[in-house]
């Protein structure tokens, strides 16, 4: 699925160029760029970013302290941590805190590349969670108002309840299994196979 915006935040002016050149090559259409993590915290909400790279650390406001920033208004964009001062505990930290993904100065192009693939690929898994939702939702409001029509006796009430729970165990599931596939620790075909076991339970 194609990443429209980004965020990026860097006190370095030729990393901030060359981010933005990789991104507008890669067909990425609103790039807002800056200095401070404030000016980009201060656009959240106003503006819609698919994912937001960051250094770690920057002049006020750091980029894990954005991150619980962004994760306290509620919202939760993909957010990419890049740093020279790589360590053990810092990745562990960002990971913890919510970090889509974590790179080491220095670093090539193609990590920006690999990065927007797996953006693009957890759009694409969000996107169809959202649909599972929206589906599920649905059908609680039919068999709702079914059942406001016509009393369900209690062996079609189960069958009814079970029909949701099981829905939101499998939507849960799926958004786990793409985790794990962001983490590396299932492949792309694994996921795919095991969402669509997943998916016909339901569908």
């Amino acid at each position: 699925m194609k990443i429209r915006s980004a965020a990026i935040i860097d006190d370095d002016d030729k990393l901030l160029d060359l981010i933005e050149l990789i991104l507008k090559e890669e067909g990425v259409e609103i790039i807002r760029r800056s200095h401070s993590a404030e000016d980009i915290l201060g656009l959240i909400g106003v503006e819609e970013f698919d994912f937001i790279i960051s250094d770690l650390m920057l002049p006020g406001m750091t980029g894990l302290e954005l991150l619980d920033a962004i994760h306290e208004m509620g919202h939760d964009i993909p957010f990419v941590l890049i740093t020279g001062y790589a360590s053990l505990d810092s990745a562990i930290e960002a990971v913890n805190k919510g970090a889509f993904y974590y790179i080491k100065k220095p670093f090539n192009i193609e990590e920006i590349r690999f990065v927007l693939s797996k953006v693009s690929e957890n759009k694409e898994m969000m996107s169809e969670v959202y649909r599972l939702r929206q589906e599920n939702k649905l059908l609680k409001e039919r068999l709702e108002a079914r059942d406001a029509d016509m009393h369900m006796d209690p062996r079609q009430m189960k069958q009814f309840l079970g029909v949701r729970q099981d829905a939101d165990r499998i939507i849960a599931t799926i958004e786990y299994l793409g985790r794990l596939k962001d983490q590396g620790l299932i492949t792309e075909s694994e996921f795919g196979e095991y969402k669509g076991r997943l998916l016909k339970r339901i569908i």
